[in-house]
Formats: C-alpha cells, sequence, structure tokens
C-alpha cells in the first residue's frame, strides 16, 4: 500500500462515520449515507495526482455527492406517467393462488432432495444453494471434481423423475 493509499484509509478509519451523519443529515437515509461516503472515497482513491487526502476536500466531495442523490431522486420523483391508465398496469406480484402454488411446489422439491442419498443431496445443495463450484465441493467434500460432478447430474436425474410423475 503506497503512502497516499495509507494516508487515505487513516483519513477514513478516523471520519468516516462523522461523514456518514453529515450525508445522513442531509438524506436521512442510513443506507444511502453508507454508500455515498464510501463512493466520496472511492473517488478519491480514483484520483492519480494524489490530491484528496484532507478532511475538508472529503467533507465537500461527500457533501456534493449527497446534494447529487437528493437532485437525482427529485427529478426521478417527478416523472409522471402521461397517456396511461395507472389501472391498466399489471401488477408484478403473484397472485395468493400462484403464491400457494410456488410454496407446494418448493415444498415438493425439498422434499425431493431430503430423500436423495446423503452425499449427493451434499454436492446438489453446495451448488445450486450455495452456488459453490465444482472444485470447491470437490475441496469441501474430499473428493475429485469428476466425483461430484457424478453427484449432481445423478441427483438432478433423480430430482427430474420424482418431480415429473
Amino acid at each position: 500500500m503506497d503512502t497516499r493509499t495509507a494516508d487515505v484509509a487513516r483519513l477514513y478509519e478516523t471520519e468516516h462515520t462523522r461523514l456518514r451523519l453529515i450525508v445522513r443529515r442531509l438524506i436521512g437515509n442510513p443506507t444511502i449515507a453508507e454508500d455515498v461516503v464510501q463512493q466520496a472515497f472511492a473517488n478519491i482513491l480514483a484520483r492519480t495526482d494524489g490530491t484528496g487526502a484532507n478532511f475538508g476536500y472529503v467533507r465537500q466531495t461527500v457533501r456534493n455527492l449527497a446534494l447529487n442523490h437528493l437532485r437525482d431522486t427529485r427529478h426521478r420523483g417527478e416523472t409522471e406517467l402521461t397517456g396511461l391508465e395507472v389501472d391498466t398496469i399489471a401488477d408484478g406480484r403473484p397472485s395468493p393462488e400462484m403464491a400457494a402454488l410456488y410454496r407446494s411446489e418448493l415444498q415438493r422439491l425439498l422434499r425431493a432432495v431430503a430423500e436423495l442419498p446423503p452425499r449427493r443431496r451434499e454436492a446438489f445443495m453446495l451448488n445450486k444453494f450455495e452456488d459453490l463450484s465444482y472444485d470447491e465441493i470437490a475441496g469441501r467434500m474430499g473428493v475429485s471434481r469428476n466425483t461430484v460432478i457424478s453427484h449432481i447430474v445423478a441427483a438432478m436425474l433423480a430430482l427430474d423423475r420424482k418431480l415429473t410423475q
């Protein structure tokens, strides 16, 4: 880490809470305040001329980003639907009947997964539910990558057979 990056990191550690409070007072949203402060520091680190590693500059950068956010939010809020009836816009949420059907199908899937042999179930869940790669699963389970692939393919075939009955 070079000295400029270290200076910015120290400034972040000492001042980010105070800066977040400034932004929160302007915007009113603590999550967005955190994002704005992080964006300000990212902008400073992205500068190649080494400027910006002082509190005054960072405070002004944070304030400007917060004001930009407010302006953009107001602009988006002023956009109206013209020529459209609001009643004709479809609701994107599923109907209660579809939600019940989805829940029922999910329960069927989970029961079918629970019926898989333990190692096959473990490989399948690590891949499909935890989004691990074949190599990561192989390392975790202590088997080869090809064994993991075999487990997952066999699991998918068994689930397909079970769920299409």
